[in-house]
């Protein structure tokens, strides 16, 4: 029987080889086509001042290239089929497919990406996709002490029983609290079945670099299964999903040219774009085969990015809800999107992207989330060429995540990038 990897890296080269020039001459940056940007790449320094880490310290750089620096290179499990990556509070959660080898990982950066939680995608059949984190602004009813002044008036007798130097009659109050709840959640290929899963105790950790040299990480955090729900999307597959806390939507791929957006607390489809650029020529194209994404905000680093006070939080999703495309606008007339554009962009700023891997290419693509055009390509196709990917035995270029990083007014951002089968994980700077 012929292994696994070889049927996948045999399919990996006659799918290059049929579908390759296609989407490579689709793809260009913004004023010049890839080859030119590739023999632009320079490995000398650049006139700029170097930036510098959370320390104040210069930031190192392995490697410049015309469009991301290089900052570090860490181990990647090489039996990972890596679908998504997200990071929040210090670890990054990697999210692995194929049947009965799928899992959700949570890595340690400041352990050299060391594996600190594992959890096996139940039941095994399923074939796991992209992930992401998000969270949900819960109300709940509290019971609580106060005290109540012996003298005190109608409006002025309430306080805080440790403030109560008066003395007086204490009694219960009921008080609505909101409750932050951190979650992840999982998109699978073809089971058309998504999964929900809260983080549990996930640890206060702090990414800035110990001064001591040793990693001071507190225990890591676990997930427990929440619901299970069901999707459809426009090949009925799950590829990629990311989380704009601006407008409390997913964003999802699903190997098509179509990028659709659910609302994060109902899971219905409000409508889907299709991703389009433009070329040299004029002449637009629209981008098939998008999979991982990434919601990002260059020059605010690579944080997480707070949801707008303005546009409420999420609530809790109501178990066995159902994604539908009932209604679901396909396409836009010009109006719609002006329309659509203006009351959206008091919430997502021009800064603010989607990031998405296209299958196969060695790209990452820089998406405007109101218009779903291209506004830049980033080529990517030497941080581990395909050549060598293809004697090592590894797949192509998926999972793209923030780090957690402050920006502190740097150039770009900082994202973790690795792919399936991938013996490292890089941490890069994308130039903006």
């Amino acid at each position: 029987m012929i292994p696994l990897r070889s049927i996948i890296i045999i399919f990996a080269s006659c799918f290059s080889s049929f579908f390759g020039v296609t989407i490579i001459e689709a793809l260009a940056t913004d004023a010049s086509s890839t080859t030119a940007a590739a023999s632009s790449r320079s490995t000398t320094s650049s006139s700029t001042p170097p930036p510098q880490n959370n320390n104040g310290h210069e930031e190192e750089i392995l490697y410049k290239s015309r469009d991301y620096h290089l900052l570090s290179i860490h181990p990647h499990s090489t039996s990972s089929f890596t679908q998504g990556l997200t990071y929040h509070n210090g670890y990054l959660f990697e999210g692995t497919g194929l049947q009965y080898q799928s899992k959700i990982m949570a890595h340690d950066p400041l352990d050299d990406m060391k594996t600190m939680y594992s959890m096996d995608v139940i039941p095994g059949n399923m074939f796991g996709e992209g992930i992401t984190h998000y969270y949900v602004d819960i109300e709940e009813e509290t019971t609580g002490e106060v005290c109540q002044e012996e003298n005190g008036d109608d409006n002025n007798n309430i306080m805080s029983c440790s403030n109560n130097d008066a003395g007086g009659e204490t009694k219960d109050v009921k008080q609505t609290v909101i409750v932050r709840e951190e979650r992840i959640i999982q998109l699978t290929w073809k089971n058309k079945v998504g999964f929900i899963y809260r983080i549990v105790n996930p640890p206060p950790k702090n990414n800035d670099n110990n001064n001591d040299g040793g990693n001071n990480s507190p225990p890591p955090p676990t997930l427990e299964l929440i619901q299970k729900f069901t999707y459809e999307t426009n090949t009925s597959e799950g590829w990629g999903i990311t989380f704009v806390p601006q407008t409390n939507e997913f964003y999802v791929s699903d190997g098509s040219e179509y990028i659709h957006v659910w609302d994060a607390s109902t899971l219905q489809e409000k409508r889907r774009m299709a991703v389009t650029l433009q070329r040299d020529d004029g002449s637009v194209v629209q981008l098939k085969y998008l999979n991982e994404l990434e919601f990002v905000e260059f020059g605010g680093g690579g944080g997480a990015v707070e949801r707008g006070v303005a546009n409420g939080g999420g609530g809790d999703v109501d178990n066995d809800q159902t994604c539908t495309n009932n209604n679901v606008e396909s396409s836009m007339t010009n109006d719609d999107d002006k329309e659509r554009s203006n009351k959206e962009r008091g919430a997502i700023s021009s800064s603010m992207s989607i990031l998405a891997n296209v299958w196969y290419q060695d790209v990452l693509i820089r998406i405007d989330p109101i218009t779903a055009k291209v506004t830049r390509v980033y080529d990517l196709s030497d941080i581990y060429p395909y050549e060598q990917r293809h004697r090592d035995g590894a797949d192509c270029l998926n999972g793209i995540s923030v780090t957690g990083e402050s920006g502190d007014g740097k150039e770009g951002i900082e994202l973790y990038v690795t792919g399936k089968l991938w013996p490292n994980m890089y941490r890069i700077r994308l130039i903006d």
